[in-house]
């Protein structure tokens, strides 16, 4: 073999090694930003889900759940006693359903539209994907909510939590599991809302 052509091997080596490790470098998560006050055991938090809202430190992370709960009065639903489920959208969410639906902001919105959004967004019973009853059955299961609508919980083979599978609005929930002393709360990159 020529001289070169090792060189040239060598060279191409590098660029795949180079290229691997920059791939592998841009797999890694960010975790959700929220300061912790998780106990040692995975996914639990101490304090209540309004807690846990109002831990929240960046500026793009549910800062508008938080201005939508105070617009309503709803605190003391985010932090009674459970049995409940709190789905909690994220900034863009409610930004994009805040432009779907010709808001200018959360305060634009009428109180009992908005009232009746959040608490389509509390299930008055835990879903916890991890425990025992839901592990065998990906099924979707309706939930009474706070409001008048059922929500849908199921979960796929990955056991990501989905909401409302099977209906015209269904979607995959970007942090779940997460366990305040009041509930569970699955974080969502969308505002849930009840279409058949």
């Amino acid at each position: 073999m020529k001289k070169t052509d090792i060189i040239h091997n060598m060279r191409v080596k590098a660029v795949v090694f180079v290229i691997a490790a920059l791939s592998l470098v841009s797999c890694i998560q960010e975790s959700f930003d929220y300061e912790s006050s998780t106990t040692s055991e995975t996914g639990k938090f101490a304090g209540t889900a309004m807690d846990f809202i109002n831990s929240t430190r960046t500026l793009d992370s549910l800062s508008l759940i938080k201005e939508a709960i105070s617009l309503t009065g709803l605190q003391s639903l985010y932090s009674q006693a459970g049995p409940r489920t709190f789905i909690l959208p994220r900034n863009p969410a409610f930004r994009a359903w805040l432009k779907t639906n010709k808001y200018a902001s959360l305060s634009a919105v009428p109180v009992a539209t908005l009232t009746d959004v959040l608490k389509y967004h509390i299930v008055k019973a835990y879903y916890y994907t991890q425990d025992p009853q839901f592990i065998k059955n990906d099924v979707p299961i309706m939930y009474q909510t706070e409001g008048t609508n059922p929500l849908y919980f199921s979960h796929n083979s990955n056991f990501q939590v989905v909401v409302n599978q099977g209906t015209k609005k269904s979607f995959v929930i970007f942090v779940s599991n997460i366990r305040p002393t009041n509930g569970i709360i699955h974080v969502s990159s969308d505002v849930v809302y009840y279409l058949p």
